[in-house]
């Protein structure tokens, strides 16, 4: 797996791999960047499925930012294995973020936006 950062080559891309986005984030207080990884490698099993998990991928991310922690840990759950397991170390992360929400709510001001 591959990360990028930035949208600019990413429709490039996403005519031979898959292209899925993981966080936005702010490197001192600069814009927000969008990070996405490149999959490479699928199991050949995987490939009925490609599309389906594709779009649970983005619902996790849309769903994620409006704080619907339920479908999120659901998601997760679902996806855990896919993409030969390269993006399982952000599907981990991710849900130990959602844990931490569900106990301490981020307060109203919060986009989902990583300041690093």
């Amino acid at each position: 797996m591959n990360i990028i950062f930035g949208k600019n080559e990413v429709a490039k891309l996403e005519e031979k791999y898959i292209v899925l986005e993981l966080d936005t984030i702010t490197i001192r207080s600069s814009n927000p960047i969008t990070v996405f990884c490149v999959v490479e490698t699928i199991p050949l099993e995987q490939f009925p499925k490609l599309e389906p998990l594709k779009k649970l991928h983005g619902e996790l991310i849309i769903n994620y930012r409006a704080r619907n922690w339920n479908f999120c840990e659901q998601a997760i759950e679902q996806l855990i294995g896919s993409w030969g397991k390269d993006v399982d170390s952000f599907y981990d992360i991710l849900l130990t973020r959602i844990q931490g929400f569900k106990e301490n709510e981020p307060d109203s001001s919060w986009t989902g936006i990583i300041a690093k």
